[in-house]
């Protein structure tokens, strides 16, 4: 009798644990997460671990666009930085266009965020104008993720590869973020792609 209770008890905590597990991979976000972090730990076991090219501290003199800035480094003088991962609303070309909504909203947010502040920057690759493409984190927070949570610039693919699992996944969920609670780019009802923006225009920025 012993025995046959305790195989059904046994069965029934098998049965809720299958349950609880069936409705927590259910969750879209829930399995997201879960196959993002089983990505970040095959990563942290890879000793071929990706190395940047750069790795230092600058002083952000300022915002040029939402997604570039110049810094001031030790080595030299002011340096044009492109954000790696984001790709924000386009400004006039010339005094006869119009830019793209949003574009200014952009770089004053990310002004507010890192000027006249020293930051951790490493140089992810340089694009095609020899302009290097960087991440740049603030206080342990990741600041091209936080112009793409705020809806201020949306997420690319091309430089995104290049990147640790962990900081693309980072880049990823603060884009998903702000789509879901329509900030930014994503409450436009006519929005077009920075880079559909730029073909349009014959602008050339990869």
């Amino acid at each position: 009798m012993f025995k046959l209770l305790h195989k059904a008890l046994i069965v029934v905590l098998l049965g809720s644990i299958g349950v609880v597990v069936y409705a927590y991979l259910r969750n879209a976000d829930r399995r997201r997460q879960i196959a993002q972090k089983a990505e970040e730990l095959k990563e942290d076991f890879n000793e071929n671990k990706k190395a940047f090219p750069w790795n230092g501290t600058a002083v952000v003199a300022g915002a040029v666009e939402g997604d570039h800035v110049k810094v001031d480094l030790e080595t030299s003088h002011k340096v044009l930085v492109r954000l790696a991962g984001i790709d924000a609303p386009e400004f006039p070309i010339d005094r006869f266009h119009k830019g793209q909504p949003l574009a200014e909203e952009s770089r004053d947010y990310l002004n507010d965020l890192v000027k006249g502040k020293a930051v951790e920057m490493s140089i992810v690759a340089t694009d095609e104008m020899k302009t290097p493409i960087v991440l740049l984190t603030l206080d342990g927070v990741l600041v091209n993720a936080k112009v793409a949570e705020a809806g201020y610039a949306e997420v690319t693919p091309e430089t995104l590869e290049s990147l640790p699992a962990k900081l693309r996944h980072a880049l990823q969920n603060a884009e998903l973020s702000a789509k879901r609670n329509n900030r930014g780019i994503w409450a436009l009802t006519n929005y077009v792609r920075p880079v559909e923006f730029r073909i349009r225009n014959g602008v050339h920025k990869p």
